[in-house]
C-alpha cells in the first residue's frame, strides 16, 4: 500500500485497517504524510502498544498495557484523530474481549471519518473479523524511494562531495537496483556499509550492497544462496535443452519485460543421477543470475513459522533478489500429491499458495524445479503457464557419456587426449552421469595407490565394475521412460 492508497483508505468508509509491514517506523511516516495531503485541519495521530500504552505527540494518555481499554481511550477521543495500534498479531489469540472492542470499534467509528491502523508484520485476523477490516500489505520500498535513501547516505559521509563527484547515472542505477528487496532500514545500512571510508562509487561498492543482499537470503530461514561457480555450464549432451535456454539467453532484458516474454521455470523430471540438480545449477551460471535453493523440509519444520507463511516469506525473498533462478530440489517431496489434496493441511494450502504465485508472478524469478516422481505431482502443476516446461533426462547415451567422461577427467587434471574415448564410451553403457563421474575418481584412486600412472585399461575396468541404477532399478526407470514418452520435452535430441 503506497501514500496515494492510505489517501483512499482515509477518504472511504472503513474504520479499521490492517497493515502488514515489518517496517513500522516507515509505514507510520507513510501515514502521517497521507493525512497531511488528505486533511488541512491538523488530525492528531495517537499510538498504542502493550509497552507504552495510549499515546500521542503530548505524551502518554493512558499508561495500561491493556489493549482493550486503549481502543475505549481512543473511542473516547471527541476530535478528529487516527490510531496507530501495534502488534495486534500477538495479542488476538485467546482473547474474546479484545475481539468483542474491535466489532464495537468498527460500529462507532463507522459514521466518522477517524481510522484505526493495525500495523503488524502478519496477518493474523481470525474469519470473523476480516469483512470489518481493510487488509493490505505495505510493499517494499520502490525505485524513488531507494534512490532518496541513497542520496541520505552519501549526504552523511565524509566524502559527500566526492561520492557525489562519482556517482554516474549507471552507478546510480547500479546501486539502487541492488538494494530493491530490502526494507528502507536494510538499504540504509547496506548503502553506509558500502560507502563507509570511499572517496567515490565505484563497480566494487556495488558488489558490496550485494554482498549485503545475500545476508538478507540467509536471514530468511528457508532460502540459501548457492554460489554459481557450484554449477558450471559444464554439462554432456542435453543439447535441446541447452538450445532452449539458448533462445531464451536476453529473456531478463528491459526489452523482453516490456513484451511480457520473461519466463517462468521448468521442471526437470528423470532418471536420479542424470544431472537434473546440475542442471538448475548451469542455468543460474549460464544466465549469470543468482541462484536461491528453497529447502521444502524447513518450510514444515516450523523454524520459519507456519509452512504458510514460510513460503510466503521465501516467495517475497526470491522476489526481493530478482533476477533470480529459484531452485526446489525433489519438488514432489515438498508439494501436496493427490492424496495430501485431497485431505486439506498444510501441505494443500502451501501448494495453493504456489500455485497461485507460479501462475500470478510477475517477478524475474525463474523457477528451476527437479522431480524424480513426477508422476505424483497434481496435474495442476504440470499444466502450461506454471512452468514454461517440462524436460525429461533419460540416461545419457553414448555421444553424451563420452561428453561426461571428458568433463570429470579434465575437471581432476586428466587429459582425455591420452585415451580411446570411444572405446570409454561403450564402457560406461548404461550408465547415469553421477555413476561415470565416480568411476573416474575410484579410477584415479586406484592408479594412485598403485603409484601408477592412470590407464585406460584401469579406467574402463573400473567403469565396468560399477553396477548400474539402471539394471538394480530397470522396472522403475522403463516405467517412467514410459511416462515421459508422450508428456514431457526431451532434454537431449535423441528420442527415447
Amino acid at each position: 500500500m503506497s501514500v496515494e492508497k492510505i489517501e483512499n483508505v482515509l477518504l472511504g468508509r472503513t474504520s479499521l485497517i490492517y497493515l502488514i509491514s515489518e517496517e513500522e517506523e516507515r509505514v507510520e511516516r507513510l501515514i502521517e504524510a497521507a493525512i497531511n495531503k488528505v486533511w488541512s485541519n491538523p488530525v492528531r495521530t495517537y499510538s498504542w502498544s502493550c509497552v507504552e500504552g495510549l499515546c500521542s505527540k503530548d505524551g502518554v494518555i493512558d499508561a495500561s498495557c491493556d489493549p482493550v481499554a486503549g481502543l475505549e481511550g481512543f473511542l473516547s477521543v471527541k476530535e478528529q484523530a487516527v490510531l496507530i495500534f501495534k502488534d495486534i498479531h500477538l495479542l488476538l489469540n485467546g482473547n474474546p474481549r479484545l475481539i468483542r472492542q474491535l466489532k464495537e470499534c468498527a460500529r462507532v467509528l463507522g459514521p466518522t471519518t477517524n481510522k484505526v491502523f493495525f500495523l503488524a508484520p502478519v496477518r493474523a485476523l481470525p474469519e470473523e473479523l476480516i469483512p470489518l477490516f481493510k487488509v493490505d500489505e505495505i510493499p517494499l520500498p520502490g525505485y524513488q524511494e531507494l534512490v532518496a535513501i541513497l542520496e541520505r547516505a552519501i549526504e552523511e559521509q565524509e566524502a559527500a562531495a566526492s561520492l557525489k563527484e562519482s556517482l554516474s547515472a549507471d552507478l546510480r542505477n547500479k546501486m539502487v537496483r541492488a538494494a530493491q528487496g530490502f526494507t528502507a532500514t536494510e538499504a540504509a545500512n547496506a548503502f553506509h556499509i558500502a560507502l563507509r571510508g570511499a572517496r567515490a562509487i565505484t563497480g566494487k561498492t556495488v558488489d558490496q550492497v550485494l554482498e549485503e543482499k545475500q545476508t538478507l537470503v540467509q536471514q530468511s530461514g528457508v532460502i540459501e544462496f548457492v554460489s554459481r561457480k557450484a554449477g558450471s555450464w559444464e554439462i554432456g549432451g542435453l543439447l535441446n535443452l541447452k538450445k532452449w535456454l539458448n533462445e531464451r539467453g536476453q529473456a531478463f532484458s528491459p526489452q523482453a519485460a516490456r513484451k511480457g516474454l520473461t519466463p517462468r521455470g521448468i521442471l526437470v523430471m528423470g532418471v536420479s543421477g542424470c544431472g537434473k540438480s546440475l542442471c538448475i545449477k548451469a542455468i543460474a551460471n549460464y544466465w549469470k543470475l543468482p541462484l536461491l535453493r528453497l529447502d521444502m523440509g524447513r518450510v514444515y519444520d516450523g523454524l520459519a513459522g507456519p509452512p504458510e507463511e514460510a513460503m510466503r516469506k521465501a516467495i517475497k525473498t526470491a522476489e526481493a533478489v530478482a533476477p533470480c533462478v529459484l531452485w526446489i530440489d525433489e519438488i514432489e517431496a515438498g508439494i501436496a500429491n493427490q492424496k495430501q489434496k485431497a485431505g486439506g493441511g498444510p501441505e494443500a494450502r502451501v501448494l495453493a499458495l504456489f500455485l497461485t504465485w507460479l501462475q500470478e508472478k510477475t517477478a524475474p524469478v525463474f523457477v528451476g524445479a527437479t522431480a524424480n516422481e513426477v508422476e505424483v505431482l497434481p496435474p495442476e502443476i504440470l499444466r502450461k503457464g506454471r512452468f514454461d516446461e517440462l524436460f525429461f533426462m533419460g540416461l545419457p547415451l553414448r555421444d553424451e557419456r563420452k561428453q561426461i567422461l571428458t568433463i570429470h577427467m579434465r575437471k581432476r587434471g586428466v587429459d582425455p587426449a591420452r585415451f580411446d574415448m570411444d572405446y570409454l564410451a561403450e564402457s560406461t553403457d548404461g550408465l547415469n552421469g553421477a555413476e561415470i563421474e565416480q568411476g573416474v575418481i575410484s579410477a584415479i584412486f586406484e592408479a594412485a595407490s598403485a603409484k601408477q600412472e592412470l590407464s585406460e585399461h584401469v579406467l574402463a575396468n573400473a567403469l565396468r565394475n560399477i553396477v548400474p541404477l539402471s539394471r538394480t532399478m530397470r522396472e522403475r526407470i522403463q516405467k517412467i521412460e514410459a511416462w515421459a514418452r508422450d508428456r514431457a520435452m526431451k532434454a537431449s535430441l535423441q528420442t527415447l
